[in-house]
């Protein structure tokens, strides 16, 4: 079952075509988004672990969202299993924020 929280952006999905439509909708705002300049700690078939940056406008609110994430992705038979990421919480909701 797949399911992504974002609570900074107050965004829930459950299930794979409701987390393709999130992931959708949340690029659409971010048309530029795009992981940039990744270091691996740990790279094997099955298991990544890596930080990451990304550098983009949101469109909905003319800030530019700045952010490192640093995640960890374990897969099985070339699916997804798990993906989690750790990044500045504070740093999304201000860029997608319209106050």
């Amino acid at each position: 079952m797949a399911c992504w929280i974002l609570p900074w952006v107050k965004a829930h999905a459950q299930g794979p075509i409701a987390v393709e439509q999130l992931l959708t909708n949340l690029l659409a705002k971010i048309p530029d988004f795009r992981f940039k300049t990744p270091t691996y700690f740990i790279q094997t078939p099955d298991k990544v672990a890596a930080e990451y940056q990304v550098e983009a406008l949101v469109v909905d609110t003319g800030k530019f969202y700045k952010q490192t994430y640093c995640g960890v992705l374990l897969a099985a038979n070339g699916k997804i299993k798990l993906l989690r990421e750790a990044l500045d919480t504070l740093a999304a909701s201000k860029a997608f924020s319209k106050d």
